[in-house]
């Protein structure tokens, strides 16, 4: 029998690793960067240190309350998405992987500073990080399992049941003489 631990031990794993990987690259960007500053100055791929006390795309600026609360039922919800799959496959695990680590890396920095640090800043795009980049990465990966997985095919009807048996053949209408 599987262990709960050898069950989702990739699921984990993944979520720790890349939950870590968030908390360090936001480590050192606060640790060298001025809130604003960018490095290099110019460019289209820099590392520019942002607060967000929204949501992505700028969304729901200065509603930190509201966004625990949206990130706790989010991770909620994919713990009951994954559990509702009895033997979920490599992309859905991958996926809820991502999704997990980016969610409580973001999380975790609205919990403690209120806000979350923001540093990849790629030409007209929007400031992101690494939990922004794992969350979707692993929606992108979910949607496109679940739009590939093919729909199990229809149960076949069942046979009809078979004439029950009346001991002699009833005789057809072609044997009967014409009146």
């Amino acid at each position: 029998m599987v262990s709960l631990w050898q069950r989702h031990r990739f699921v984990v794993l993944l979520a720790v690793a890349l939950f870590a990987l968030d908390q360090a690259t936001k480590a050192v960007v606060v640790q060298t960067l001025a809130r604003g500053e960018s490095w290099p100055a110019d460019g289209y791929f820099r590392f520019t240190h942002i607060w967000n006390s929204g949501s992505a795309f700028g969304l729901f600026d200065g509603q930190n309350s509201v966004l625990v609360i949206a990130s706790v039922l989010g991770i909620g919800v994919l713990v009951l998405f994954y559990r509702s799959h009895p033997h979920p496959g490599l992309l859905v695990r991958l996926s809820l992987g991502l999704m997990l680590a980016g969610a409580f890396g973001n999380l975790v920095d609205r919990l403690a500073r209120g806000y979350v640090t923001d540093f990849i800043d790629v030409g007209p795009w929007y400031i992101f990080n690494v939990a922004d980049a794992s969350i979707v990465t692993g929606v992108i990966i979910l949607a496109v399992t679940i739009v590939r997985t093919e729909p199990a095919p229809p149960a076949e009807p069942e046979p009809p049941d078979p004439p029950e048996q009346l001991g002699a053949a009833e005789p057809s209408t072609h044997d009967q003489p014409a009146a």
